[in-house]
């Protein structure tokens, strides 16, 4: 995951549409709160470490941004 907050990694752009994309699918709204939780959930139900480790740093990210 890249550090520079220009420098916006395809990975995370990825994850970041993947939750996006789950969330339209259930009708849900993209408010940033929503995304938290769906970037958590992905974390939690996927098999790949990277993947988790990327969520988890996303969301903490995200977490600085609202504060």
């Amino acid at each position: 995951m890249k550090t520079n907050a220009h420098d916006v990694s395809d990975e995370i752009r990825a994850l970041i549409g993947r939750a996006t994309t789950n969330l339209l699918l259930t009708g849900s709204a993209v408010t940033l709160e929503s995304l938290i939780q769906a970037l958590y959930q992905l974390s939690e139900t996927t098999g790949d470490s990277e993947i988790h480790r990327d969520c988890l740093e996303l969301i903490q990210q995200l977490l600085k941004k609202m504060h």
